[in-house]
């Protein structure tokens, strides 16, 4: 039907166009003719009127031509283009006309002839006559008309004999159809159509009855063949499965005699009937519901929600799912004992289903726990050998923090006790007490209160067994002092030179103090391995101190336990990575320069790092988001040392809490310390520590007198 109607509509829709246009142009030329034949008629006529610029004789003359209604505007000029006569409204574009040859002009809505009158004296006058071309527009209008009328009759035509044809032909096809739809629901005994005439859908329908009864001959030797392959099948399945069910039992043996637990859940959680003996004594029976998630809230219930939550992105297909599966926990302690589980993506029939695998590990771990021992006691004992005074004072220090964890009752306190014996531990070399803190740190900033008092006991648990394990070094070295040669130089000379009393009597007092340059070589050499631990080797680290300074032993306790911040600072948010400094054009090895000295009645301590410096812009904006002062640089200096306030995104076993840098400050400000920072965008970052020498001075007679005193009377 849309191809006749097409055809139809496309065959009038022509032939209307090119009589339309056909027409049109003939009246057109039809059009042009009269006028020029009007332009030479009258024009003749016209000769005498120009000749003697008669106007009388050019009106009478030129009246006839006006009865004709398409005329509608004629002007006469005569020898100097005077005005003879003119009749109607005329194209301004007449009076301009200085060629006088005789033509016919077409333009919009008119046709014009223009005429030129020759009396026998020669061209003296122009005749102008201008013709309406509304008889054209009608005659094209009454085409268009008839056109649409004659295509609008096709059309109905086409349609109504092309709904005929289509109706036989889909009368006999839908019978095809029903028939054809009865045999493909299984019923191969529907009648046959009839197959009566000799086009085309005859010989179909002929072709379809033989197909159907070749069908049913089929249908009932396979019937026969299926029977007996049935018959054949079931023998073979009781086979089959007696044979199965006799390696079943030998695979159940197996699985019930190995240590690892193995069971198979879907990707909803459920737990397949089939498991190893071992899942029930490693992980308890599993619950009725039979759901993965309740089994693991039975022996890890804080692992219980992870678990559903990975659990429904792997069902809902949200994310890989080895990613998926990478996300679970994969160590447990169940009744003591330390479990590590495997996860392992099955896929078949389309289905998928993961595999757990739990080993008990618990040799292994209390093994690692053990070698982890020796090696965090052997490395005590090196930064013992190596600056005994220090390590004393880390020991006193870290059980003056360790007691304090559990007695301070403010919790602003004890974060900032958590925070720094966290840094002085890793500086020291003992991971093990590090991430017992970070891992309480946590704990207290997710607000978990039992995971925060067990921690807190662990922590304790663990300080305890590495000082009894290192206490009977610390015993035997408590009366010792650490000199060195040359002390011992120094001493001599002063009493060679006869230097007052009191001047010895400070040089031998000073001994009692810490030596700093053995402290902040130590230091060095931690931040070599934090710098490496952080991918931002390689680094150079100097130290610049003088040799003979010596601090006080209990006055900078604090200072000493809280400057790690600063220097895990310098090296986690000052130094840049190898490719970094690349882009901004420095050396490819980073620097941090270790200062000490005493000068001019000033001691001072200065931590110096060539990195990319402080962004005081985010420290601003992050001030501003917690509501501190950031207008001054004293108030972007007070807002880098407040708590909780990090330009990290995310927090770490280095940094990100916001913590240390503010334990810094006070221990500085306790110690009766000045504390400078001075600071320069993509330059670095340099913290100077100054005390007074009046401030740092002891009196030490009273104490040597008394020393000296014990001493005589000692002596029989």
């Amino acid at each position: 039907m849309a191809l006749i109607a097409a055809l139809v509509t496309g065959v009038i829709a022509f032939l209307a166009t090119y009589q339309t246009s056909q027409h049109v142009d003939s009246l057109t030329e039809n059009l042009r003719g009269k006028a020029a034949t009007y332009g030479a008629l009258v024009g003749k006529q016209a000769t005498s009127a120009v000749a003697f610029s008669d106007r009388a004789t050019a009106r009478e003359v030129l009246a006839s031509v006006l009865t004709d209604p398409d005329v509608t505007a004629i002007v006469l000029y005569g020898e100097e283009h005077e005005q003879l006569y003119i009749h109607g409204d005329v194209s301004p574009w007449v009076a301009k006309i200085e060629d006088v040859s005789d033509r016919v002009l077409a333009t919009t809505g008119r046709i014009t002839a223009i005429t030129a009158v020759r009396p026998l004296e020669g061209p003296r006058g122009l005749l102008v006559i201008q013709l309406s071309t509304r008889s054209l527009d009608v005659a094209r209008a009454r085409a268009r008309e008839t056109a649409v009328a004659t295509g609008l009759f096709a059309f109905a035509f086409g349609l109504v004999f092309a709904w005929w044809i289509a109706g036989r032909i889909a009368r006999r096809l839908r019978a095809i159809a029903a028939v054809a739809a009865t045999v493909a629901a299984g019923d191969f005994e529907v009648p046959p159509i009839d197959p009566s005439g000799h086009d085309e859908i005859s010989l179909v329908v002929r072709a379809f009855n033989a197909m159907v009864a070749q069908l049913r001959q089929l249908l009932a030797r396979q019937r026969h063949h299926a029977k007996r392959e049935q018959e054949r099948l079931e023998a073979l399945v009781v086979a089959r499965t007696v044979a199965l069910d006799r390696r079943n039992l030998e695979m159940r043996l197996i699985f019930d005699h190995i240590d690892q637990g193995l069971l198979t859940v879907s990707a909803d959680g459920t737990i397949a009937s089939e498991h190893s003996a071992s899942i029930e004594r490693l992980l308890g029976p599993i619950p009725a519901s039979g759901r993965l998630v309740d089994y693991v809230r039975e022996f890890a219930p804080l692992a219980a929600d992870w678990f559903e939550m990975s659990w429904e992105f792997l069902a809902a297909k949200a994310m890989p799912i080895d990613l998926c599966l990478a996300q679970l926990p994969s160590r447990f302690t169940v009744d003591g004992r330390h479990l590590h589980a495997t996860y392992k993506h099955l896929s078949a029939d389309g289905k998928t289903r993961v595999l757990i695998v739990v080993s008990d590990v618990t040799a292994v771990v209390e093994r690692e726990h053990a070698e982890r021992d020796e090696r965090e006691v052997t490395t005590l004992v090196t930064r013992m050998l190596h600056d005994r005074t220090s390590f004393m004072a880390f020991c006193s220090e870290a059980d003056r923090h360790v007691a304090a964890i559990e007695q301070e009752p403010h919790e602003r306190e004890r974060l900032r006790l958590i925070h720094t014996l966290k840094g002085t531990a890793a500086i020291e070399g003992i991971s093990s007490l590090s991430e017992l803190c970070h891992e309480l740190e946590t704990a207290y900033a997710e607000h978990d209160r039992e995971g925060t008092v067990a921690l807190a006991k662990t922590l304790t648990e663990r300080w305890a067994l590495l000082r009894a394990k290192v206490a009977p070094l610390l015993e035997a070295t408590t009366e010792r002092l650490d000199l060195s040669l040359a002390d011992l130089d120094r001493l001599e000379l002063a009493i060679a030179r006869a230097r007052p009393l009191a001047e010895l009597e400070s040089l031998v007092a000073s001994w009692r103090h810490d030596r700093v340059a053995p402290r902040l070589e130590r230091y060095a050499d931690q931040v070599r391995i934090l710098a490496s631990r952080l991918c931002k080797d390689p680094i150079e680290v100097r130290v610049d101190a003088d040799p003979d300074l010596r601090l006080p032993t209990g006055r900078f306790r604090g200072f000493w336990s809280t400057f790690v911040h600063a220097i895990r600072n310098a090296v986690d948010h000052g130094i840049e990575t190898s490719s970094e400094r690349a882009l901004a054009g420095k050396p490819g090895v980073a620097l941090i320069t270790f200062r000490a000295h005493r000068r001019h009645g000033e001691t001072t301590i200065q931590l110096e790092d060539h990195g990319r410096g402080i962004d005081w812009d985010a420290i601003a904006a992050k001030a501003r988001s917690l509501g501190i002062p950031s207008e001054t640089p004293g108030d972007l200096e007070d807002a880098l040392c407040h708590d909780g306030l990090s330009t990290r995104d995310q927090i770490d076993e280095v940094s990100g809490r916001g913590i240390g840098f503010g334990a810094f400050r006070q221990a500085c400000h306790a110690s009766g310390a000045r504390l400078a920072i001075a600071s320069t965008r993509g330059i670095g970052t340099t913290l100077t520590v100054t005390w007074s020498d009046a401030l740092l001075a002891t009196p030490v007679t009273s104490r040597i007198h008394m020393t000296a005193l014990r001493s005589a009377e000692a002596i029989p």
